[in-house]
């Protein structure tokens, strides 16, 4: 569960002190900025939004949540159970600027009281190893997504088990959530087209001549697609094989040459043309024209 805390809005002779602008509020640490929602957008009181996804680029893992409880007259800060340390540390330096900014007190969803002082000693570290623990008691545990701000993170019990016998496990842990929220690789993302004759689906990813490339060691239907195709069915999982002729910034230039079934493709990659990132995605790296013809040829045999 992910663990909120709660400032009071300050009171004022009729009841309570008008609520912030977004903008204001996430001003209050440097570089803290939200993405789910438009900058031009945010000189609005913080209750006319839902919940605003915050992070600082370069140092967060996964986006802590802001929002104005109404009900409670209250400023929310949301830190999702998998936070890494950098989260935490953002999260705590942010709650305690707010509750300054307040002169209120500080509630956890425990119930437990802070001050913008004593926030301090808030022990995230218990909370990140418990978490990552309960984890690896799960023995059957094969996949588990963890949604960062800029892609997802598929935990299994060996990885978790690993991070946990680091010297160094938050340091370790931060290393590896980070490392998919910053890639510069390009994640391929599902196309699923209808065969009319039968109904089922065809999954799609593509893969593209000098780009490095994420894509799915294990496949899944995303969950937005699930109520659709889960129902039809899937034909297969296939990589589109696209090659680059001319100048790379223009659309027209760029053509499938071939595709293979994903499976195979993932088969027939040297060992250091990938690298696995976590328990369901594979980075490819850049692979020239010549290349792809030859995985193209593959389909066949």
């Amino acid at each position: 569960m992910s663990i909120v805390f709660s400032i009071k809005n300050k009171k004022s002779l009729f009841g309570y002190q008008k609520v912030l602008a977004a903008q204001e509020v996430l001003k209050l640490v440097e570089g803290l900025t939200t993405y789910n929602y438009d900058p031009a957008t945010l000189h609005r009181p913080l209750n006319d939004f839902e919940g605003l996804n915050c992070i600082v680029f370069g140092k967060s893992g996964l986006p802590l949540q802001l929002r104005y409880f109404d009900e409670e007259e209250s400023y929310q800060i949301q830190v999702p159970s998998f936070a890494i340390e950098e989260d935490w540390q953002l999260a705590l330096r942010w709650i305690s600027r707010l509750g300054e900014v307040l002169g209120t007190e500080i509630v956890a969803s425990d119930g437990v009281s802070y001050t913008p002082d004593s926030i301090f000693h808030f022990d995230y570290e218990v909370v990140i190893l418990e978490t990552l623990g309960n984890l690896t008691k799960e023995k059957d545990l094969k996949e588990f997504e963890v949604q960062g701000f800029a892609h997802p993170v598929y935990l299994d019990r060996d990885t978790v088990q690993e991070v946990l016998n680091h010297v160094h496990p938050l340091e370790a842990y931060s290393a590896f959530i980070k490392k998919i929220q910053y890639s510069a690789a390009y994640f391929s993302q599902v196309r699923f087209y209808q065969q009319e004759e039968t109904g089922a689906f065809l999954a799609s990813y593509s893969l593209t001549e000098d780009t490095d490339t994420v894509l799915p060691s294990v496949p899944h239907v995303p969950a937005e697609y699930v109520e659709i195709v889960g129902l039809a069915g899937i034909i297969d999982w296939q990589v589109l094989l696209v090659a680059i002729d001319g100048d790379p910034d223009k659309p027209e230039n760029y053509h499938p040459i071939g595709s293979l079934a994903l499976k195979k493709l993932i088969e027939a990659l040297e060992p250091d043309e990938y690298q696995l990132l976590d328990a369901s995605q594979i980075e490819i790296k850049k692979l020239s024209k010549e290349r792809l013809l030859e995985l193209a040829q593959l389909e066949n045999k």
